[in-house]
């Protein structure tokens, strides 16, 4: 983890470079948000877009899992706004550490509700700019089967294309996680599907 944050903390270093880091699992995320935010010297705002809200205290007796990146986050004060956008397998524990952190919790139950406010966001106002973190089974599988982790009833494409390019914030980082080879079965489209979702932030961070 330190290795990580150190690394992130060398590319900020080399203005006018911000860094976005392929994963990997989620676990990554804690380390980068913590290297961005010491280096910036103070917090940042989150729009996390996943199935999972990976804030859970440990997961099998690890605190430093791929599920509990974001309680990291959080009790490190890294973070001043976190939302999370797709979720759709979320248990009473993540809900409960969601209240605890004053998390927004966007689920796909009720995302038809949501999607002009999620489609109209503005983030990132009198603090050091907003982080970006998509784990690539905040899609639906039918966009994107090559996950670890499959829950069907997801954003489509467009939806993350939406909720991205209509975003008002000055994105200082970002990273793209859980893309895996190993089940991406159906003609590299998962792989390609990652690679327009790097585009689509490198095109984001740099404006």
């Amino acid at each position: 983890m330190n290795i990580i944050s150190e690394s992130v903390k060398l590319v900020m270093e080399e203005a006018p470079l911000r860094p976005l880091v392929l994963g990997g699992d989620h676990s990554i995320s804690f380390p980068v948000v913590r290297a961005v935010s010491e280096k910036l010297g103070g917090p940042v705002d989150i729009l996390h877009l996943d199935a999972h809200p990976d804030i859970y205290h440990a997961f099998e007796g690890n605190k430093y899992s791929h599920a509990s990146p974001f309680a990291r986050i959080m009790e490190g004060g890294y973070a001043r706004r976190l939302l999370q956008v797709g979720l759709r397998s979320i248990n009473s524990e993540g809900r409960e550490q969601g209240k605890r952190f004053g998390v927004e919790q966007f689920e796909m139950r009720t995302f038809s509700r949501d999607r002009h406010l999620l489609e109209n966001l503005k983030l990132g106002e009198g603090i050091k700019g907003v982080y970006i973190s998509v784990d690539v089974d905040c899609l639906d599988p039918a966009f994107a089967p090559g996950v670890s982790h499959i829950e069907p009833g997801g954003l489509s494409f467009r939806d993350v294309l939406n909720i991205l390019h209509n975003l008002q914030a000055d994105v200082v980082a970002a990273d793209v996680v859980e893309f895996n080879p190993q089940r991406d079965t159906v003609d590299g489209m998962t792989a390609m599907v990652a690679a327009k979702l790097v585009r689509e932030l490198t095109a984001k961070i740099s404006k």
